[in-house]
């Protein structure tokens, strides 16, 4: 089976769990992307903000193996597909709530990444 067809099956898979296990109201998770243009001393600048959605990414209980037992009672394990790069530290949202990715394990066999599984943190 080829790398291909292998990440393909894990978005099928991961698209196929979200839509089991959501409904209409679930509300959306976005990797958010922070840009911050140079600064000069005349123009210091900050950050802007967009979205991007990630459309197969779920939310999972904790394999504490996976992460040295460094887990908080707000923390979440989610499991997202090669489609969208997320790494730690990056920023991720779901409704109104905030989490930062502290810890990742990136499932890739070869050099094709097949999915990331990240522990968030609640901001």
């Amino acid at each position: 089976m080829t790398s291909a067809r292998i990440r393909s099956k894990v978005e099928t898979i991961l698209a196929k769990a979200n839509k089991l296990t959501g409904s209409s109201s679930s509300e959306s998770v976005y990797l958010i992307k922070r840009t911050k243009p140079e600064d000069t001393p005349l123009n210091p600048s900050t950050y802007t903000e967009s979205k991007v959605l990630l459309s197969n990414a779920i939310f999972t209980s904790i394999n504490n193996k996976l992460f040295d037992n460094d887990l908080q009672a707000t923390d979440k394990q989610m499991i997202s597909d090669y489609s969208v790069t997320v790494g730690q530290g990056d920023i991720i949202e779901q409704g109104a709530n905030r989490y930062i990715i502290i810890n990742q394990d990136i499932t890739a066999p070869t050099s094709d990444v097949l999915l990331y599984i990240s522990q968030l943190r609640l901001q």
